[in-house]
């Protein structure tokens, strides 16, 4: 999380965070070996502002044609990072504040962006990501699916939501989430 908080801090606003440390925030705790953020900033301007911090970044063109978009990459101590244009319709004043320190903060996507951003990817770790959210969060269930017929994933979406074992861990961690709930009740004291 440092590292995201010094890419945030030197972003500013303009900047969200998504990838594996935003499906985090919304519950679904799995390892990830990035730090990606999603800006609004031209991307000439964010590798200004990521030099001004320290931090080197290269602007990679991608291939449009191949699905392949513009995007920064760099990374700070031996932690990759990306920043992408948005490419999907993000609500940004929607982002989520996700309290890291005692003085910083960072401004994660929505959960409604965020699929939209997986979905638009279409890679199996993306939308096991996205079926994992849908899984933790079952009131969003029919607009992701409307989302994942939207984008064309929506077969993949399925094979991913009735996976056996993505769902075993989901209620696995749903249950421990159940156990450490506090109850609110106190036990009564013995006096002797």
């Amino acid at each position: 999380m440092r590292i995201a908080r010094r890419v945030a801090e030197t972003l500013g606003d303009e900047c969200l965070l998504v990838g594996g440390l935003a499906v985090g925030a919304h519950g679904y705790i799995r390892a990830t070996r990035d730090v990606d953020f999603v800006t609004w900033l031209p991307l000439a301007e964010a590798q200004r502002r990521l030099r001004q911090g320290g931090i080197s970044a290269t602007i990679k063109r991608g291939d449009l044609l191949e699905g392949d978009f513009p995007c920064l990459k760099g990374s700070l101590d031996g932690v990759r990072v990306d920043v992408m244009p948005p490419l999907v319709p993000l609500e940004w004043a929607r982002g989520t504040d996700l309290t890291v320190t005692r003085r910083g903060r960072l401004r994660v996507v929505d959960l409604q962006g965020l699929l939209r951003l997986k979905l638009r990817a279409r890679g199996p770790k993306d939308l096991m990501d996205a079926a994992a959210l849908l899984l933790r969060h079952p009131t969003v269930l029919p607009s992701g699916r409307e989302l994942a017929v939207a984008y064309g994933v929506a077969e993949e979406l399925e094979t991913w939501l009735k996976d056996p074992r993505l769902r075993a861990e989901i209620e696995e961690t749903k249950a421990g989430e159940r156990l450490r709930r506090p109850t609110g009740r106190r036990r009564p004291v013995s006096r002797k």
